[in-house]
């Protein structure tokens, strides 16, 4: 079991490396949150939502694992942005119900462009095999995991597969 657990460690470590060393290399990603004046975190979050579909704060808040004044402070900066929608809940008037609009989808499109534009640039100096070989173990990684509207936030929790 130690062994696992060691393995675990050292591929969350050797995914981190590459991840790094393949991302964000021409700044096309970084531009973009800029450009629409955004931040990782708030990205993030949009994201999160989009897969969620609509969320309260506070449920947002557990799945993101923040603190609710700190997503509601992102929430407020996203709608002033129009990258969220904000509505009254209609079992309770005094809890909002957010959503992403349609600048927000926009959003989350460049960026999800730019980030695939940057990570195959960074992958381009691997050679043909390399590249195959690993395009054909990130799908089939791809095709175990969850979607991510699928999961919720609970990493410390083991995940049982049917193998």
């Amino acid at each position: 079991m130690k062994e696992a657990a060691a393995d675990d460690g050292q591929l969350g470590e050797l995914l981190q490396e590459f991840v790094n060393r393949v991302s964000h290399l021409q700044g096309h990603t970084l531009a973009v949150l800029t450009e629409e004046s955004v931040t990782l975190q708030q990205v993030l979050l949009l994201r999160r939502l989009q897969h969620m579909g609509e969320s309260t704060l506070s449920d947002l808040a557990t799945r993101m694992r923040m603190s609710p004044p700190a997503v509601s402070q992102m929430i407020d900066r996203l709608f002033a942005l129009d990258l969220l929608t904000r509505v009254e809940a209609d079992e309770d008037r005094r809890r909002k119900k957010v959503s992403v609009t349609k600048k927000g989808a926009t959003l989350l499109v460049r960026v999800r462009r730019a980030r695939a534009a940057e990570y195959a640039a960074g992958v381009s100096g691997l050679t043909p095999k390399v590249r195959s070989d690993l395009l054909a173990v990130l799908r089939r990684a791809l095709q175990e995991l969850p979607h991510e509207a699928d999961s919720v936030a609970t990493p410390t929790s083991p995940r049982s597969k049917a193998s």
